[in-house]
């Protein structure tokens, strides 16, 4: 099983055709996901959302992909406007079926700046 150290990940290059593909199929898991975080931000006094007033695109800008036994991950930069970015990663099985998977989050945050490095993670 792969970690954050021991992965296969490639590095991560521009959004191409397939990652727009991939991340528009999950586009609104992956809204339902900031409206839920942005929720338990509000109810629990958090702030991983701090940063994030509104979204006003939804346009992937990099993305890394790693093969696994049964099928590929796709881990992806959205930029959501106003200098403002999240992380994202979906899964496509071998059966064609393209699952949403996770936003990359830490106790203090969820919304990263462009130069926040696109990296390998879980959940």
């Amino acid at each position: 099983m792969s970690d954050a150290t021991h992965n296969s990940m490639n590095d991560p290059r521009p959004a191409d055709e397939e990652c727009i593909e991939i991340f528009e199929t999950v586009k609104d898991d992956v809204l339902k996901e900031i409206h839920r975080i942005n929720r338990e931000d509000d109810r629990h006094g958090l702030h991983e959302m701090d940063k994030l007033k509104h979204i006003s695109e939804y346009s992937p800008i990099l993305f890394a992909t790693e093969d696994v036994a049964f099928g590929r991950n796709y881990f992806a930069k959205i930029h959501l406007g106003d200098e403002k970015y999240i992380h994202a990663r979906a899964h496509k099985g071998n059966n064609g079926q393209v699952d949403f998977y996770s936003l990359l989050t830490t106790p203090e945050c969820a919304v990263w700046e462009k130069d926040t490095p696109l990296e390998y993670f879980i959940d």
